[in-house]
């Protein structure tokens, strides 16, 4: 039986354990803390004693984490972020907070949400600076590594350490340039027509070309753009194609006309996404609230 009650766990000690877990080594544990080497041996000691486990294993100048170990490091850095919370609870203020946030996005989300989102957070808060990542394709790593705060996706991701929040479903549509063509009449003249696609959905799956796949259908893609924004000039005084979100509308295919696709296509969904580390993190539910009243005034118009 253990000699200390599972109780006499805190907050620093669990704090401890991921430094070591992070840096690899106890001295840079304690360098980075700014406590004394033994002071981060005894509280190592004391969790060994508490769990019954090894915990770190030497493996040369550094020591490695026991599986244990590994698997108890998600835990406990959520029950830090409870920890947390539950302080932030009665200390958020606003109008008193300094944040800055990153957040993933493309840039037909950044067109769509983030200007509007940036503007609605500003106003409410002392202090607010929003950087954009652009990767075409945000993955659950990026939140983990901490490399953003939020990303806005079109995909679920199916790991149990990232939370996500439905935003809107897209129904997609095709825009063509009316002013070279009409909208396509049937399935036929759709596959006879150029189009134009992303080069960075080529090996995405479950999109349009997919789907036709699946019907043993393929449309003639003659250019693959690199984002989103640069569609509208390829289609542009041309009888091109494009195949799109329909919000589109709003943003960079305002001068386009759009009609429905001439087969059944299930809507997507874009969703918002965040490490479970931020669940209970009154600032950051804070954030999501607010993006999610963006989206509610956008999809009101």
């Amino acid at each position: 039986m253990n000699k200390i009650d599972w109780l006499s766990l805190d907050g620093k000690s669990l704090r401890v354990f991921l430094t070591v877990i992070e840096v690899g080594t106890i001295t840079g544990a304690a360098d980075k803390l700014g406590i004394t080497q033994s002071a981060v041996s005894h509280t190592v000691e004391k969790l060994r004693e508490i769990l019954g486990d090894p915990l770190f294993i030497r493996a040369g100048r550094t020591i490695s984490p026991t599986v244990y170990a590994e698997q108890m490091a998600e835990k406990v850095e959520r029950i830090l972020g409870e920890l947390k919370g539950l302080v932030q609870i009665s200390l958020f203020s606003p109008a008193e907070s300094e944040i800055d946030l990153v957040i993933a996005a493309n840039d037909f989300q950044n067109s769509l949400l983030l200007p509007l989102f940036y503007k609605q957070v500003k106003k409410k808060l002392k202090r607010f600076t929003l950087k954009v990542i652009s990767p075409h394709l945000p993955s659950a790593e990026l939140l983990r590594d901490k490399k953003c705060d939020l990303a806005i996706v079109g995909f679920s991701p199916d790991v149990p350490d990232i939370m996500q929040r439905v935003l809107f479903s897209m129904h997609t549509v095709v825009f063509y340039d009316p002013s070279v063509r009409d909208a396509p009449k049937d399935m036929k003249d759709y596959l006879d027509s150029g189009h134009i696609g992303l080069s960075f959905l080529q090996n995405f799956k479950g999109g349009v070309d997919d789907y036709l796949s699946t019907q043993g259908q393929r449309r003639r893609v003659e250019i693959f753009a690199p984002n989103f924004s640069s569609i509208a000039t390829y289609l542009k005084g041309t009888d091109m194609l494009a195949t799109l979100p329909s919000l589109m509308e709003l943003t960079e295919m305002t001068d386009f006309a759009f009609s429905s696709l001439p087969f059944q296509f299930a809507s997507g969904k874009m969703n918002m996404i965040w490490h479970q580390s931020y669940q209970e993190d009154e600032p950051h539910k804070w954030l999501r609230k607010e993006m999610l009243k963006v989206v509610n005034s956008i999809l009101e118009k």
